[in-house]
């Protein structure tokens, strides 16, 4: 698709500098993790950015300031208005996020290319996440949540079976060191049967 990718004069634009300088720099091999068959992926605009401020040369600023007093005001698109409820609903709509794509929006781009923009973002970090979850890198909220349940289910029934089992074997005691030793003892069990949380419904 054609809007997965980014024009090297929609980053000159974006960076603030001119597309020889952007394709210069590529030539050098500065963004190769940011190519795709040659192409610049538009959801690496910000890290291009980043590696062209990065490489700048000090004695060219003060051109790159007037450059950026000639350039045309970038149209406004409203993020959260171009962004779909279910991806507001999500822990995907984050401030980082938020900030990323904003530096995306950057630049001369139509109103149109910027609903794109937007679009093709929260697309690609919809596949970035399914990824991660696939190579279980990213574990979802839900899981962890149900998990930490099961663990304090398993823990407190575990907890409040242990007065009935160790009454047995206290019975008769008279020293504390004795009482000690077999508490201890059930304790470690009631700990090494939570250890293996896989056996634990």
């Amino acid at each position: 698709m054609q809007d997965r990718y980014i024009t090297q004069k929609e980053l000159a634009v974006f960076c603030g500098c001119e597309q020889p300088y952007i394709a210069k720099l590529k030539k050098k091999g500065l963004f190769n993790q940011c190519l795709e068959n040659g192409k610049f992926l538009r959801v690496k605009a910000t890290e291009i950015a980043k590696i062209y401020e990065d490489s700048k040369d000090p004695s060219r600023d003060n051109q790159r300031e007037a450059n950026k007093k000639h350039k045309i005001s970038p149209a406004k698109i409203d993020i959260q208005e171009n962004t779909s409820a279910n991806i507001k609903n999500t822990e995907l709509y984050n401030q980082d996020n938020l900030n990323d794509l904003e530096s995306l929006l950057l630049g001369n781009a139509t109103s149109s290319q910027k609903v794109q923009i937007i679009k093709d973002f929260w697309a690609g970090k919809i596949n970035q996440q399914k990824y991660l979850e696939g190579e279980n890198l990213l574990i979802p909220k839900e899981q962890i949540v149900k998990d930490v349940q099961r663990i304090l289910k398993a823990f407190r029934d575990k907890a409040l079976a242990l007065p009935t089992k160790i009454s047995s074997d206290l019975v008769g005691l008279t020293e504390k060191k004795d009482v000690a030793v077999v508490v201890e003892s059930y304790m470690y069990e009631l700990l090494e049967e939570l250890s293996s949380l896989e056996d634990i419904e």
